[in-house]
């Protein structure tokens, strides 16, 4: 690991330490500074730059990243939607085309879009998982308790407990892609998704004798939100965010994304200038007022928005924002 990778990391464990448990724990915390897993989590494809400063130029770990959902609810994913947000002249189309919401080619098309994102930041970042080797389905999960029931456009549960495994062929990381249900995920699915990683693909990613430093996951806030920032009370995120605060799994820190005003509020980092650009690069067209997205994000996940997404330089004025803050608990 880099003398600078060590610095940031030391850096990030400092003041966590120095806001949440005091000068005692520094000896525990800088036990985590060589983990061998760091788990992020997230509900749905295209919210992992909402952690991206805590994920970026990390040599020093094997990033497990969850996507809990597979974003089957969009509107984006029925004729006029798609319609409104696929810009075929400056913007990569979904693969496949999505037929309906809820269909098996609108979550096919989200979840490519999730990884060709991470195989474009791997050419930005050398430590981001991104030369995937053709994924594997993991035979069903157990689920004792019955927790897993996606729910589309009626009652009926649906979905599977088997789940989708992209294996970086670098030995940098994988992507988890879990099928709990887009717009109906429980804070009990997101507690048997994460048990689940931690108890079975952790050992088989890393080995028996892995250790997980900790577990990140994507930004909300609750309804009304915190001033000065981009309200997003999304139930799903919602469900992460209060899984992690309320449960311990005992696979070291816990945080999560939230706005600078969140009194629970602990660390900031910010995403790098080079990170950002590789994200949310777009370029003008000559002769044109239209401009053609060119960045991981802006690129593979174009077809989800009206234009492109934004993203804020400073402040948290926009959904994606470079400047980052979590809270952390469980040290």
């Amino acid at each position: 690991m880099s003398g600078q990778r060590v610095v940031k990391w030391l850096v990030a464990v400092a003041s966590i330490v120095a806001v949440t448990v005091g000068l005692g724990a520094i000896a525990q915390a800088r036990n985590a500074i060589e983990p061998s897993a760091v788990i992020y989590v997230g509900p749905h494809p295209d919210d992992e730059f909402q952690y991206w400063s805590l994920f970026e130029d990390r040599a020093d770990v094997y990033s497990v990243v969850v996507l809990l959902t597979r974003g089957e609810q969009t509107g984006f994913c029925v004729p006029e939607g798609l319609e409104a947000g696929w810009q075929a002249d400056l913007e990569p189309a979904p693969e496949p085309l999505p037929e309906a919401q809820f269909s098996e080619s609108c979550a096919e098309a989200r979840v490519n879009s999730f990884v060709n994102y991470f195989v474009d930041m791997a050419q930005e970042d050398e430590t981001v998982p991104g030369r995937f080797a053709a994924p594997t389905t993991s035979a069903p999960m157990p689920d004792p308790e019955g927790v897993v029931c996606r729910l589309d456009d009626n009652d009926d549960c649906a979905g599977t407990t088997a789940v989708d495994v992209y294996r970086d062929l670098n030995d940098r990381g994988a992507l988890l892609v879990f099928d709990l249900g887009d717009g109906d995920l429980s804070e009990a699915e997101v507690e048997w998704a994460l048990r689940a990683t931690i108890d079975t693909f952790v050992p088989e990613l890393v080995g028996d004798d892995g250790r997980i430093a900790g577990i990140v996951g994507s930004y909300s806030t609750p309804e009304g939100g915190y001033t000065g920032c981009f309200a997003y009370p999304h139930p799903d995120h919602i469900a992460i965010d209060s899984t992690l605060w309320a449960t311990d799994f005992g696979a070291g820190f816990q945080a999560s994304a939230t706005c600078a005003t969140d009194p629970r509020r602990q660390l900031f980092d910010r995403v790098s200038d080079a990170a950002t650009d590789a994200a949310f690069a777009v370029e003008p067209i000559e002769g044109s007022a239209d401009v053609r997205r060119t960045g991981a994000h802006t690129a593979h996940y174009g077809w989800l928005h009206g234009t492109y997404y934004p993203v804020a330089r400073h402040g948290e004025s926009e959904l994606f924002h470079q400047d980052q803050t979590f809270w952390v608990r469980y040290w």
